[in-house]
């Protein structure tokens, strides 16, 4: 990608996940041919010819979209109260999570820790973006409405290129960067996305000074299923997809590695659910014991 890289995760055949200093790098492509879009906006072609170590790089730079991402992750966030009556179903604005300092030294309850996945970004209806001859109808502005009405056709097609560039625009867990870190996205498959991040830990400081072991360990698998949740959601919302599957990482081990199915996933009411309870009945990799805390795991 014409960077220095310190690390290169292969998720998947064909997609790798780069991380650097400047950001994150999304590879995807076959051997001898590669592309791939790095969070600062450059852009790279790569040919080679397998075995032989020459290859030939083109890169450019993208003008910035950061207007377009802005407008594009307008967050209409929908929320219950826990406790709501069930007949109460008006969505409402709801403010994000409480933000988590890195050093987490602001106070965080034990309720918001257990229930980011209350909230959940707006839903992209792409067949009727498709379909559609004007913004009439579209809480979108006109430029974030073309930017979309153009995408859906790839979108729909099942073009990974178009998967990733959007999540490149779209930027859709900037909300969750004090819950989790390193996000990286990555595919073979269309009717699939992957998402890896490192939980925050940290998070858990404040609310774990007047926990035991066995409380600080059960509010953090909370906490972790909580966020895959939500992770879940709001690709869901980004993109029609039929499987989200999540894989959370502390201490450099994967810790939870879960694959959330959209028909079962449309199904819940997340306003009344135990997050732990819930993400664990989806298929999962995960080895938590209350007294001794999470074991590394398997990726699925």
């Amino acid at each position: 990608m014409g960077l220095r890289f310190r690390k290169t995760i292969s998720l998947l055949p064909g997609v790798r996940l780069n991380i650097s200093k400047s950001g994150l790098g999304i590879s995807a492509g076959i051997p001898g041919l590669r592309g791939s879009i790095n969070t600062s906006g450059r852009v790279t072609g790569t040919a080679s010819i397998p075995g032989t170590g020459v290859s030939y790089v083109k890169t450019k730079q993208l003008g910035s979209k950061k207007k377009k991402a802005e407008k594009a992750a307008a967050k209409t966030k929908t929320s219950k109260a826990i406790g709501e009556k069930s007949s109460a179903r008006t969505a409402k604005t709801a403010d994000a999570p409480k933000k988590i300092s890195s050093s987490a030294s602001v106070q965080i309850d034990e309720n918001t820790l257990k229930s980011i996945h209350n909230t959940a970004d707006e839903k992209i209806d792409w067949k009727k973006l498709a379909a559609a001859e004007s913004s009439d109808g579209f809480s979108y502005d006109e430029e974030t409405f073309e930017y979309l009405h153009t995408a859906a056709p790839l979108i729909l097609k099942g073009d990974i290129d178009s998967y990733l560039q959007l999540i490149f625009d779209v930027n859709p867990l900037d909300d969750l960067l004090d819950f989790g870190s390193n996000f990286e996205f990555g595919t073979d498959n269309p009717s699939k996305i992957e998402v890896e991040f490192v939980i925050n830990d940290a998070a858990l400081t404040d609310a774990a000074a007047s926990l035991n072991q066995t409380g600080y360990n059960t509010l953090l698998q909370d906490f972790v299923c909580s966020v895959s949740l939500r992770i879940a959601r709001d690709m869901f919302a980004l993109l029609p997809v039929k499987d989200v599957i999540v894989h959370t990482v502390l201490g450099g081990a994967t810790i939870f590695s879960v694959d959330f199915n959209a028909d079962t996933f449309s199904k819940i009411n997340f306003a009344y659910i135990d997050a732990s309870n819930t993400a664990t009945k989806f298929r999962n990799n995960m080895s938590f014991d209350s007294k001794k805390g999470f074991a590394a795991v398997n990726r699925l």
